[in-house]
């Protein structure tokens, strides 16, 4: 499907994906809108690229590719359950620290109701945001570094453009991961980042499709939503080196799921076919959810 083009549309893409990034975090320093419009940068370069390097016979190829109208089946699961259950240790590791404490809260039935409605709705409709994101990072992306290069280290390269691609928020703007210092923050959100793309690529590579890419996404973010409204600290830099995208209990959940899929997933354990050998056998795919 990349051809020889692989290369070059890597290149375009991250030049354009970065250049917009730091373009938003110049002009927009102090705008909350900043970190908004850089979510769909991604998906600005994809249709940039389509409609200037992407041969007029390959573009609906092109959009195919990123299965949109698959849901990703079991891969859902792990989607939404994992990114969860790591923000919740991390956030519980800054309790058992001394960092924060849980602020208290009082429950009641048409509270409860009202809070899982809004959990929903914010699942949903996230996931539908983000999805802007992974259709330039794991649908586009990813499989091109792919062809030059084996699956595990694609998922960590991918990863990495991924997180320096925050770096022009947390570095120029003000609004995004603003507490701590800048040379402890942005090198451990990279990190973290970085790693996450492991568990993100996995995702892709076991479903094809890039929805339960974004349901992973959009789960973590807003786990590290509730998770920082969870609890109350007394030094928000303090919380920031511990729990959320910058902290070090977070990095270390991560990187522990993601040794855990880098040696045991299957989809990584056998020569399957890659994006465009599913889309031409469709028995393929449901070999890979086995």
């Amino acid at each position: 499907m990349f051809g020889s083009n692989a290369f070059r549309e890597i290149a375009v893409f991250v030049a354009v994906a970065y250049s917009l990034a730091i373009g938003i975090a110049v002009v927009l320093p102090d705008a909350g809108i900043n970190t908004m419009l850089s979510v769909l940068v991604p998906v600005v370069t994809v249709a940039i690229m389509t409609f200037t390097i992407i041969p007029k016979g390959k573009r609906r190829e092109l959009w195919n590719s990123f299965g949109l109208r698959r849901s990703g089946g079991s891969a859902l699961r792990p989607a939404l359950a994992i990114p969860m259950v790591l923000v919740i240790l991390a956030y519980g590791a800054a309790v058992l620290s001394g960092v924060a404490d849980f602020v208290s809260i009082h429950f009641t039935p048409l509270g409860s109701a009202s809070w899982v409605a809004d959990l929903v709705i914010e699942l949903a409709i996230g996931t539908v945001f983000i999805l802007g994101e992974e259709i330039g990072w794991r649908g586009f992306l990813l499989p091109r570094i792919q062809q030059f290069t084996n699956r595990r280290k694609a998922a960590v390269l991918t990863g990495f453009i991924h997180g320096c691609f925050h770096l022009p928020l947390i570095l120029i703007a003000t609004t995004y991961d603003a507490d701590g210092s800048r040379w402890i923050v942005a090198p451990m959100a990279v990190a973290t980042i970085t790693v996450a793309g492991i568990f993100y690529a996995y995702l892709w590579d076991r479903s094809h499709t890039v929805w339960p890419v974004a349901v992973a996404h959009n789960a973590a973010n807003t786990a590290f939503v509730l998770g920082a409204a969870a609890v109350v600290a007394a030094s928000p830099a303090d919380l920031a080196y511990v729990a959320g995208e910058s902290g070090i209990a977070t990095f270390g959940a991560v990187i522990l799921v993601g040794a855990v899929y880098l040696g045991r997933a299957k989809v990584w354990r056998r020569d399957l076919p890659l994006v465009e050998d599913v889309q031409v056998n469709p028995k393929l795919e449901v070999a890979m959810h086995h």
